[in-house]
């Protein structure tokens, strides 16, 4: 009975723990500009409490068993009192992003996630004490299964069906049934008389003990490259849990793979797989763009697998005996945290791209090929050079790579909301000079100011240009645009006009004003608010700042648009900032996502009408949606300039809310 509840607590906390994650991850998106980062920082919060969870049961496990139970119940039972805290605090407000996401994640489930987390290794623990058995080191593959599950039913089943206050309830109730389990196996330990004061073993009352190196090392390489594969995935594609939860899953799954028998890896097998694999990163990190939203996701989930699966698998390969049980898990977890903590908050203070996603394949194969060359005695040597040849070669290859691809770059500059470049273009066709955020053209300025702009999103035949031009025979233009860019949609405004603009990304300000000149240029009163666009509008309709007859949802991050400026109360809140028969334009040329859905959903909400702008006419070609109820507007625009609208049935409209909504059904693969 001991083993069947042991198993299935762990199960369930597995579980807890892995559901918890995109819940309040994708809590916290709109208040941190939907970027990706705040998954990335998220994953460094869960890694360090799940390292400071396995720290407690090292140190738990010092004590006699009936301590240990008496003080692990005690603290589950605070934790589920405390848990989904909504205490604010106002040091928020001097933090930065990341570490203001760590504190929101920390006040709201931190003592909670290090108790869940520490539940597998406590429970082996107290299985080999309890009956002197061999480590069962299958459970933890168990534990993994628990993760997958949870990762897996989250964006196919609980997001689609339920709100995020509904999904905490529900996690709620799994929390008491974790601790109702937990009740019953110690009941069982006593009424199985396993509750014994044996004398504690020397090795179980020394705190730290000299790890193997290479612990660390594989451990803090997998987690770097599980965070670095999910950043590049989140260039291109909109950050949510699937996309999050697909890099997790295959790490947990090479994980329980690895762990789930001595003999499940064979180092042999993996060795050309890793060398291919190496190269195959080289090519999506300065070409991955290229590809479709599918095959970005297979090839970059390949990579990540194969480099997981070699990390784990050696980890496997290290682990010691029961004795050493919870030393070996804590240097894992602390291996973990070194990794994320490299990954989500050093490399974006160090590079000005997502470089350590090539510094993590770099280390992978470096480890790999150390550990054949020192732990393979029949490796000739005619191996072991062409082993040290091809990460020669690789190496190289980068070099050449990166010059070649970063040979126009003029400034660039990354942060917690993305990177942005600023590229100076020379061919026979054009000179113009380009911000670039992610791998997304945001603006373009010709190096010849006599030379017409038309290789644009805004020239002079898109949607935008049109739409302004038609409200601006109506009237003098007071508008708003979410997204700065360039600066490009300045030069629509003259010196009777009022822009305002709202950017999130400081660094694309900086940019803007420092490389190009349509802020400067345009006659139009110009003012930029630095801040996420719904929040700072939210504070003007409280201060009755004046309302604007246009405004414009161009908050592009590469090719994401974050989900939280696309709700009902998001729209509701633009509405109450136009005036009546004010318009609302929306940039929606997407390679991967389909809005179209969502925002005949919101006209049918609102009473509005909907038109569509399709421009294909070079290279940048664009869709422009307006959202009006001025017929006035509507009248003066051509027929030949509208692209028709394909009506969707009300069950394929996709209604929404704060609280719930899915860009699943939206993706175009």
């Amino acid at each position: 009975m001991q083993r069947i509840l042991s198993t299935f607590i762990i199960f369930v906390s597995a579980f807890l723990l892995f559901q918890i994650q995109p819940i309040l991850s994708k809590e916290l998106l709109p208040e941190f500009g939907g970027g990706a980062s705040v998954w990335s920082t998220s994953l460094f919060f869960y890694q360090s409490m799940l390292l400071l969870g396995y720290l407690y049961a090292h140190l738990l496990s010092r004590y006699q068993l009936k301590r240990q139970l008496f003080i692990h119940t005690l603290l589950v039972a605070l934790s589920s009192i405390i848990t989904f805290n909504t205490i604010e605090v106002s040091l928020f407000l001097s933090l930065t992003p990341a570490w203001s996401v760590i504190a929101k994640l920390f006040l709201q489930v931190g003592l909670v996630f290090m108790l869940l987390s520490a539940t597998s290794v406590l429970l082996q623990r107290w299985y080999i004490e309890s009956t002197a058995m061999t480590v069962p080191y299958q459970w933890y593959s168990l534990s993994n299964l628990g993760s997958l599950l949870a990762l897996l039913s989250y964006p196919f089943i609980f997001e689609v069906l339920f709100s995020i206050d509904e999904q905490k309830s529900y996690w709620t109730v799994g929390l008491f049934a974790y601790c109702i389990l937990l009740l019953c196996l110690i009941y069982v330990l006593f009424s199985n008389g396993s509750i014994a004061d044996k004398a504690i073993t020397k090795s179980k009352t020394t705190l730290l003990v000299k790890p193997n190196w290479l612990w660390i090392a594989f451990s803090a390489t997998s987690s770097m490259m599980l965070i670095a594969t999910t950043q590049m995935i989140s260039i291109n594609i909109p950050p949510m849990p699937l996309i999050w939860a697909l890099p997790l899953v295959i790490y947990l799954l090479t994980f329980s793979y690895a762990f789930a028998s001595a003999k499940s890896y064979n180092r042999a097998h993996w060795t050309y797989l890793l060398i291919f694999s190496a190269f195959a990163g080289l090519m999506m990190f300065f070409l991955g763009s290229q590809f479709n939203a599918l095959a970005q996701l297979v090839i970059y989930s390949f990579i990540l697998f194969i480099v997981c699966m070699i990390c784990h698998g050696e980890l496997r390969k290290l682990a010691p005996d029961g004795s050493l049980l919870t030393v070996f898990y804590l240097y894992i977890a602390l291996g973990g945290v070194i990794g994320s903590l490299l990954s989500a908050l050093v490399a974006p203070l160090l590079f000005e791209q997502i470089t350590e996603f090539i510094v993590a394949l770099a280390v992978a194969l470096s480890l790999f090929i150390y550990t054949l060359l020192t732990q393979t005695t029949k490796t000739s040597s005619c191996y072991k050079i062409a082993l040290l040849a091809t990460l020669v070669i690789w190496g190289t290859g980068y070099s050449y790579l990166f010059v070649n691809f970063n040979q126009y770059n003029l400034a660039s500059e990354r942060n917690f909301y993305g990177y942005v470049t600023v590229k100076d273009i020379t061919t026979s066709d054009f000179a113009e000079r380009r911000l670039i955020d992610g791998t997304t053209i945001h603006g373009s300025q010709p190096l010849n100011k006599q030379t017409e702009l038309t290789n644009s999103y805004y020239h002079h035949h898109t949607g935008i240009a049109k739409s302004l031009s038609a409200l601006k025979k109506q009237q003098d233009l007071n508008i708003g645009i979410i997204g700065l860019g360039a600066g490009v949609l300045a030069k629509f405004g003259d010196k009777f006009d009022k822009i305002r603009f709202y950017e999130l990304n400081p660094a694309v300000y900086n940019m803007a004003m420092n490389y190009f000149s349509y802020l400067t240029d345009s006659p139009a009163r110009i003012d930029v608010a630095i801040g996420d666009g719904r929040i700072t509008l939210t504070k003007e309709q409280k201060n009755n700042a004046p309302l604007m007859n246009a405004l414009i949802i161009d908050a592009f991050s590469s090719d994401v648009i974050p989900t939280h400026l696309l709700t009902e109360e998001a729209f509701q809140l633009y509405w109450q900032r136009l005036t009546k028969g004010g318009l609302l334009i929306i940039h929606i040329s997407n390679n991967h996502i389909d809005l179209m859905p969502v925002l005949q959903a919101h006209s049918k909400r609102f009473d509005k009408s909907l038109i569509k702008f399709n421009y294909s006419g070079t290279q940048l070609g664009s869709q422009w949606v307006v959202m009006t109820n001025n017929q006035a507007f509507l009248n003066s625009i051509a027929m030949t300039d509208l692209s028709p609208i394909t009506p969707y049935s009300t069950v394929h409209l996709a209604q929404w809310t704060d609280q719930k909504h899915s860009l699943i059904p939206l993706l175009k693969l």
